[in-house]
This record gives C-alpha cells, structure tokens and sequence, in this order.
C-alpha cells in the first residue's frame, strides 16, 4: 500500500459492539451511526464488506470499515482493502485524461482523430475527446460480439472502435453511460500522446505521487487485498436481463450496451478471477480503497477553488473550471435514471438538501457499490465502498455525510 499525503489526525483504529471498526473525529459521530445502518441493510457480515472515508481540509476525519472483503477465503475487510470501483472508474479515467489536458499534451476540444488517425475512418473524423468523455460520441456500444476474455485486452479493442461507424439508432445520442467504449478511446489516446498505458501512467503521474490506493488493474502482490463482489437481489431487478439471457443481437441498441458482453456476468466471480484483477480495462477496472478514493476527491476539492495561478496538488484552476461547466443532461433512453456531465466528464451532483457543502459537486454515484463526491464548498472530499452491489447507490449515505461536514462548518 502507498503512503499518503494526507494527514491523519485520528485515533488508532478500534472495534465496536457493531463490528464497525475505524475512527471519527468530533462531530461526525452521526455519521458512524449512518455507516452501520448501511452496513446491516447490506447483509451478514460474514457475506460482505464495507468502508467510508471523508477528508476535510487535508485531514482524515471518517474512516470506518465493516465486514469480510473476501467471503471465499474469509479474509476481513481492513482500512487497504481495494473494492473494484466498475461503473465509478469512469471518473478516475476521466481524471487522467484532464491532467493530459492541464499540461499541454492535448484538448478536450480537438477531435480523437487528431491522436489517433485511424480512429477517423467511417464518419468519426469529429468526434471530439469531449463528445467521448461525456458520452455524446453516439458510440455507446460495440458491434462485433465480444466475450468476456476479449475486453481483457484493450489494445485489440481500439483496433476494433477504428472499425465503427457511428450509432444510426437515434437512442443513441441519449445514451449517457455505455460501461465499455468511452475507456477503450480515452486509453489508446492516453497511450498515443503519452507512450504509457492507462495503468502506467496513472500510477506513475497521480497515484504514486500523490499517495493514492487507485489502481488500473492489480499486481499479484495486491491480491490479498482486493475485495470479492456479489450481487443482492434488488440489484438484478434494477438493471434488467444484464448478463440474464437478454436479447444481445446487433440489431439491438440495448443488446450492444450492455451485454456485448454484459459488465455484471451473471456469475459475479468473473470479477474475482485473476486474470481479471490483471488486465487493464480502461471504463470499469479501476481497484481503489474508500482512503484513496476520499484522499483523490479531497485533492481535487481544494484545487477546484484554489486563487488563479496557484500551484496546484493536481489540476489547475483553469482545467477544473472547464471540466466542471456544464454540458450535458438527460434521461438515459436505456436504463433510466439522469446524468449530467460537465466539459470533461466528470459527473455533476445534486447538492440535494446541503447546498452549504454539495453546492458545486462532482464525483461519481449510480447503482452499484461505489460512491465518491468532491465538495469544493467545503474543501472535502467522500467515499463510500461496498462489495454487494445494490440497486440503490452509495449517495445515501454521503447525504448524511454532507450533513455532518454542514454542521461541522457551522459550527466552525
């Protein structure tokens, strides 16, 4: 595990009557009490684990952890433990193609083509690396049938995309979440400006200097740390047929989203395998503790709202500003619910019932077991992390969350 930045001004770790264990720092207290809660909603302890994390001002003042991280081998949730972040790694992603973007390497604005030459063939020569990150490129799915050993290598998938035309089902165009696609084509430009893959270069220009427990794909000694995931019931019932039988033909839009192949197999032990902590994924590998991912929102928090021209942890003023304006909303023609992206793609968040702290906020938060916001009001950053996937996101429990760091404000 890395070493972190960030100061921790917490008491050691210890356990409770809940079989919660981790600290709070005065005034959250509510917050631990919301954490258990979530942890009995989500299932016997033994079946499954948990963490939340917040840091405010540099300092880490939640970091609570609950439950087994792996049920097959019995090994114990701890503070390191590494969740497979899946739909939240787009955010990640997104992270490293701004931090591209902020030394001078590329522009969101210029077409992928400019990169990448090959990708212009069959009517792409426009889209843009901004139309990729917030899913406006009409390219939300693949064409060809694809198993789940094929998107394991992201090289021959790119070579695939150079192939594709754009979507013809005017769905399409709604689409503001395809789970492969967008990973595939930011990677290879990655790759092609920079002469490091995904992995490396995260690992090598963020992570590592920053502290963060944020990988792209795992190294075997990281194993014992990765958590084993599984579904709850409602989860199925939520994103319907995925990896369940449905109709997958080409002729379908739905069929080529979001089963070619499905991101949620029917056999949730795919993501448990070796091979496929290895491979690099671009859209859906992302492996991260509650810590590293709290630590990376905090950090981006603080560079959001930092005086002009001053150096930043991360971004620059200038490139958060871009990456958080506005601009796209809409109802996903495919499985419901909204989205809204900013410039580059970062998700933007309701500031639901705190605007004090959610005001402005960005992150990531959708049915699964990851959710993560950046709170610039409030100079904070959140992370909740669960291996049972439910059909209900983790913004819940940052919503009590938000209303501890608004009473902490308050009271400061």
């Amino acid at each position: 595990m890395t070493t972190s930045l960030v100061r921790q001004v917490l008491p050691r770790p210890r356990a409770t009557t809940t079989d919660v264990y981790g600290t709070t720092a005065p005034g959250f207290a509510s917050v631990r009490r919301s954490f258990e809660r979530a942890c009995r909603d989500a299932g016997a302890p033994g079946s499954q684990g948990a963490a939340l994390t917040v840091v405010r001002d540099g300092e880490l003042v939640v970091d609570l952890w609950h439950g087994t991280a792996d049920p097959v081998t019995g090994t114990p949730w701890t503070g390191d433990t590494l969740q497979p972040v899946l739909t939240g790694s787009h955010g990640i992603l997104a992270t490293a193609v701004l931090l591209l973007a902020d030394m001078g390497a590329l522009a969101l604005d210029r077409p992928v083509a400019d990169y990448w030459p090959e990708f212009a063939i069959r009517g792409k020569g426009k889209v843009t690396l901004r139309d990729v990150l917030t899913f406006t490129a009409r390219l939300p799915g693949m064409e060809a049938g694809l198993d789940q050993r094929d998107i394991e290598n992201p090289h021959m998938m790119a070579a695939l995309l150079e192939l594709h035309s754009l979507e013809d089902d005017p769905r399409a165009g709604g689409v503001l979440y395809g789970p492969w696609t967008a990973g595939w084509i930011a990677a290879e430009v990655i790759r092609r400006v920079d002469g490091r893959d995904l992995d490396l270069f995260f690992l090598e220009e963020i992570a590592g200097p920053l502290g963060l427990d944020i990988h792209f794909g795992l190294v075997p000694d990281q194993l014992p740390h990765a958590a084993r995931i599984s579904y709850d019931a409602d989860f199925s019932a939520r994103v319907p047929a995925l990896g369940h039988g449905a109709d997958s033909s080409e002729a379908d839009l739905f069929g080529r989203v979001w089963n070619n192949p499905s991101p949620f197999p029917a056999d949730a032990g795919v993501w448990s395998e070796n091979r496929r902590r290895y491979a690099l994924i671009p859209s859906l590998g992302a492996y991260a503790s509650a810590r590293g991912l709290a630590r990376l929102q905090g950090i981006l928090a603080a560079d959001a709202v930092r005086a002009p021209g001053e150096e930043p942890l991360l971004l620059s003023r200038r490139t958060l500003d871009q990456a958080r304006s506005f601009w796209v909303e809409g109802l996903d023609p495919l499985l419901g619910g909204i989205s809204a992206y900013g410039e580059g793609g970062l998700q933007l968040l309701d500031e639901g019932l705190h605007p004090a702290v959610c005001s402005g906020a960005f992150g990531h938060q959708g049915p699964g077991s990851v959710a993560y916001q950046a709170w610039p009001q409030a100079g904070a950053g959140a992370a909740w992390v669960c291996s049972r996937l439910a059909a209900g996101p983790g913004a819940g429990v940052l919503d009590e969350v938000a209303g501890a760091v608004a009473s902490a404000l308050r009271t400061a």
